[in-house]
């Protein structure tokens, strides 16, 4: 049903004016973050058919306020920006977890004292790669987080939106989840015009 709904949707939205299309692309894809399934959501806005960059760059702190939501720019390139969408509560509260704590301070976090402090290394460590402690800060289990980085010494159960290492039932059904919430954001979204 997810597939089915985001192509009607994508197309549908295609016929949007520039600031509605972003809107309405972002509010679907966040939509398990601004429901409090999910503890944040990377976007990479690309510059290629529509220049999503662009409208981001300049229409960043209105779609903010549209979204309800706090950003982050993780990463900066020529054609695209990669943003952390979060609630800053809920990301203070989770990195004050003590367990979240003692494995971001072995990953070089034992210096941050501030969700911004955590955030901008979190950004300096964005080079090439995606650095696996990502997962802390989207909201994944910390057990998959920690199996992820020896991903090659244990098997992945299941793979949605993050590879499950772990609890397969209660992942399937978060992944569940999540596609529930941006299917009725998206039905919202194609109701409300």
């Amino acid at each position: 049903m997810y597939d089915r709904v985001l192509i009607e949707f994508l197309s549908y939205i295609n016929n949007f004016k520039d600031f509605d299309y972003i809107l309405a692309l972002i509010k679907s894809t966040v939509a398990p973050t601004n429901n409090n399934l999910k503890l944040g959501t990377m976007m990479n806005l690309r510059n290629a058919k529509r220049p999503l960059k662009d409208y981001w760059m300049k229409n960043k702190f209105i779609l903010k306020d549209a979204l309800g939501l706090d950003f982050f720019e993780l990463k900066e390139g020529e054609d695209s920006v990669l943003v952390y969408f979060f609630k800053n509560e809920r990301l203070e509260r989770k990195l004050s977890q003590v367990k979240i704590k003692d494995f971001l301070n072995s990953h070089g976090y034992e210096s941050c004292l501030t969700t911004g402090d955590y955030l901008n290394l979190l950004r300096e460590r964005f080079t090439e790669t995606c650095p696996d402690e990502i997962g802390i800060f989207l909201g994944y289990p910390l057990k998959d987080v920690i199996d992820f980085k020896h991903r090659d010494k244990k098997a992945c159960k299941c793979t949605g939106y993050w590879k499950c290492f772990n609890n397969e039932k209660s992942s399937l059904e978060a992944f569940k989840r999540f596609d529930e919430v941006k299917v009725i954001e998206m039905k919202n979204i194609l109701q409300s015009l």
